[in-house]
């Protein structure tokens, strides 16, 4: 990866300006070589040619050039820096906490102190409990040199902060691992039971502690773990109960701000989703816009992060609204650049243009974008069972297009492949076996032993829960076998 490239590729029209201004104020002479490279990467992004730039500068001399190209990408980082800095709440504190560390090198412990007691109070103020700890060590270290600081107090706020810190970092670990398995399996398969006792241990910690269980950054933690608790249950409707109330009274009560704004931005994700599993598509949408409003707060710092989510609501609401503005939605998403970007693009857009094609029964059209989707880097990073629901929906399809050889060759190799991922899945297993005895028959009716298999499947899962665990809902094509 060219690092220079990429750095000056990812700069909005802001940044770049402002590091223009930013390098002028120390580098003010014309015809600049860093300026001058600046500007052949800046306007030539898709075709830049680092050997004809380098031997245009410097001739032979590649030293030099490299010598360049790290000055370069050192002022751009510190442009950036400087520009940022005062944007985030914890950078800002660092800073504060670095003035007094230069105060106390200095021999001035009167400043440091009052820095790190000024860095204290904001720390406090978004209860970023990380900071605090490194706080609280600078003070104890500075009271060897000042005789005035209370050491008993500090050694008892750092001990609680402690205590509130390995709540916090117990609880974020749980709840990244829970969020991993969620977001890698999407939601067809994960390790429910034991993602449920985490959450439900997470939720019991909070809970059981008065003082915490008030804190704003625990009542946040405290909705992570309980929407996920419901999300892994498939509890839509309670989900959607507790989002709502939850998300009146953390307005009400003044709780969002620009440190937990992500997770703002999570619960309207969540509600929006809720809604639409609940078949509430509209009011999903408004949900949706008002996620698209809350992205662009606070100088839009979250916006890139979210923005798939967006798109996300908009398309499987509009798949069951409207499908032709569902398609323009994914195709607008293909063009963008932030989406263009993510790991999970290719599954994002080919799997719900597959699915939307397969729903208006243009079969081929369908499985050119399921093929397109298999054939993605992103798709070996989907989970196993995952990646299986999406081949036996593209046999599916292929089975609709009358291409039974083919059907039969690829649910040899899909049996050869995840063969032990089969053997874990009751449902992909029994699916499988009957699309292979279904390429074989000729008369559905009179094969009492597979119609058989067929209603035992679906009776095994509701329509509703089929329509949530499965990619193409084995039910519903089922029973259009045997009507």
């Amino acid at each position: 990866m060219n690092i220079l490239l990429k750095t000056i590729e990812s700069l909005n029209k802001e940044e770049i300006r402002y590091y223009k201004i930013f390098s002028n104020r120390t580098h003010n002479e014309k015809n600049r070589k860093d300026a001058i490279l600046f500007e052949s990467i800046k306007n030539n992004l898709n075709d830049y040619n680092e050997k004809e730039i380098a031997a245009k500068m410097y001739g032979n001399k590649k030293n030099n050039f490299y010598q360049l190209k790290n000055n370069l990408l050192h002022g751009i980082n510190k442009s950036i820096v400087s520009q940022h800095t005062n944007k985030e709440d914890d950078t800002s504190l660092y800073n504060i906490i670095l003035l007094s560390r230069i105060y106390k090198r200095k021999g001035d412990v009167d400043l440091s102190y009052h820095y790190l007691k000024k860095a204290e109070k904001q720390a406090n103020k978004i209860e970023s409990f990380e900071i605090l700890s490194i706080i609280y060590s600078e003070i104890l270290k500075l009271s060897y040199e000042l005789i005035s600081i209370d050491i008993e107090k500090y050694i008892n706020r750092k001990i609680e902060n402690k205590k509130k810190l390995d709540l916090s970092q117990e609880i974020d670990i749980t709840l990244y691992s829970v969020m991993y398995s969620i977001k890698t399996t999407q939601n067809f398969s994960n390790d429910t039971e034991v993602n449920s006792k985490a959450l439900n241990k997470i939720i019991n910690s909070i809970t059981s502690q008065k003082q915490i269980s008030k804190s704003p950054k625990f009542r946040i933690k405290l909705f992570e773990a309980i929407s996920r608790t419901f999300l892994q249950k498939n509890d839509f409707v309670s989900l959607e109960k507790y989002l709502k109330s939850t998300y009146k009274d953390f307005i009400k009560d003044k709780i969002f701000n620009k440190t937990n704004h992500e997770q703002k931005l999570m619960m309207l994700t969540y509600l929006t989703n809720s809604l639409y599993k609940n078949g509430k598509m509209k009011e999903s949408l408004l949900i949706a816009e008002k996620l698209n409003n809350s992205m662009s707060e606070f100088d839009s710092f979250l916006k890139n992060r979210f923005l798939f989510y967006y798109y996300n609501a908009l398309v499987i609401n509009y798949s069951k609204l409207d499908q032709e503005k569902a398609l323009q939605v994914l195709n607008k998403a293909k063009r963008n650049k932030v989406i263009q970007s993510l790991p999970t693009f290719g599954s994002f857009i080919y799997l719900n243009m597959g699915l939307i094609y397969y729903n208006q029964k243009k079969y081929k059209t369908s499985i050119k974008h399921f093929s397109r989707l298999i054939l993605q880097k992103d798709f070996i990073n989907l989970s196993l069972e995952f990646q299986l629901k999406i081949l036996i929906s593209e046999i599916i399809i292929r089975y609709e297009l009358n291409q039974t050889d083919l059907v039969e060759e690829k649910i040899k190799i899909i049996k050869r492949t995840y063969k032990e991922t089969i053997n874990n899945n009751i449902r992909e297993k029994d699916i499988i076996e009957i699309i292979n005895k279904l390429i074989y028959c000729d008369n559905l009716s009179v094969n009492k032993d597979l119609v058989s298999k067929i209603k035992r499947l679906i009776e095994q899962t509701s329509s509703k829960k089929a329509q949530n665990i499965d990619v193409i809902n084995y039910n519903d094509w089922l029973l259009k076998q045997i009507s």
